[in-house]
């Protein structure tokens, strides 16, 4: 089917200021890939194709990801996605109804219409019997709407049929176009190979474009923050782990409130110590508590208290003792 909707389009040739630019496909129902990966490929002898495409299920996201340039896996409506920015819309979406007993082939008509620049082209593959429903959607927003059913034996599946339109920079009414496309829902023609090409494929600039899903997946976000994330860079980790860390001696003795502090705020933190009698490891935190200091008839008062302990392991016998104050 891809090759038989392929015949019927115009693959840009890169002549004069063209020959920088790109040609967009977008696929926000991608499955594997396969079909906006095939048609990318009869494309590419020509200019330059990227694919972008969005599926819902993980597994077969993970496949187009293998096959496009760009993949997203979640759900469409949950993506942010660059408007008026894609020269051609593969559209094949889920044939139901939602949870508003409305079509869901409408819905995601509707929705991805805007990723389409001014005079892009939509592939939109549906069953027969839903054009109807589709009809002045497609006739205000695209023009040049027609229609094909599947050839025999792949008709008899679904009824599918495919809508080519080109889409209008503003929305415009057309009541004959709509009548036109209801009256040849039962008498469409059937794709075949070697059909004329009717519909041009427009290039644009090349450049990033916004294409994102809303939904953060943690997996791929620790993949991505431990390739590029901040203790990446070289400045931050010496900063906090300088590669000559030597010791230094205080200017005066230490006091033992001194040493206490230290001990509490984690800089001896799994320090071994080491005298004549002795080997221990030593830990310390220090924590707020809330201690009552007075009690009264209708309230009673508390005051923020710090407390610190400090745990100390003896390497030799096991014995563990903690000193609170």
């Amino acid at each position: 089917m891809v090759d038989y909707v392929r015949s019927l389009l115009f693959a840009p040739i890169r002549y004069g200021r063209n020959r920088d630019q790109i040609v967009r496909l977008l696929d926000p129902c991608c499955g594997p890939g396969d079909a906006l990966r095939q048609l990318a490929d009869s494309m590419n002898r020509h200019v330059t194709v990227e694919t972008y495409g969005v599926e819902l299920h993980e597994e077969r996201a993970q496949e187009a990801a293998e096959q496009l340039d760009h993949a997203l896996s979640s759900d469409l409506f949950r993506c942010s996605i660059a408007n008026r920015t894609f020269n051609l819309l593969w559209l094949n979406p889920p044939y139901d109804w939602d949870r508003e007993d409305k079509r869901v082939e409408q819905a995601f008509l509707s929705h991805c219409s805007r990723y389409l620049e001014p005079d892009g082209v939509l592939v939109y593959i549906i069953p027969r019997a839903q054009i109807a429903t589709s009809a002045r959607f497609l006739t205000t927003n695209y023009r040049r709407v027609r229609t094909w059913s599947f050839p025999e034996p792949e008709v008899e599946a679904f009824d599918q049929v495919v809508v080519l339109g080109v889409r209008k920079p503003q929305p415009r009414p057309d009541a004959r176009a709509m009548r036109d496309l209801v009256a040849s829902i039962d008498n469409l023609p059937a794709l075949s190979r070697g059909l004329t090409p009717e519909y041009d494929v427009g290039m644009s600039q090349p450049g990033p474009v916004m294409f994102t899903t809303r939904v953060i997946d943690f997996t791929k976000a620790v993949a991505e923050a431990r390739q590029r994330g901040l203790w990446t860079q070289d400045e931050i980790t010496e900063a906090f782990w300088p590669p000559n860390d030597a010791t230094a001696r205080p200017l005066m003795p230490l006091r033992k409130g001194h040493l206490a502090m230290l001990v509490a705020a984690g800089f001896l933190d799994n320090l071994e110590l080491e005298t004549p009698e002795s080997r221990v490891l030593v830990k310390g935190q220090t924590k707020k508590e809330m201690v009552l200091v007075e009690e009264g008839e209708t309230h009673d008062v508390y005051r923020e208290q710090l407390r610190t302990s400090v745990v100390t392991l003896d390497l030799d016998s096991g014995r563990i003792e903690r000193i609170e104050a």
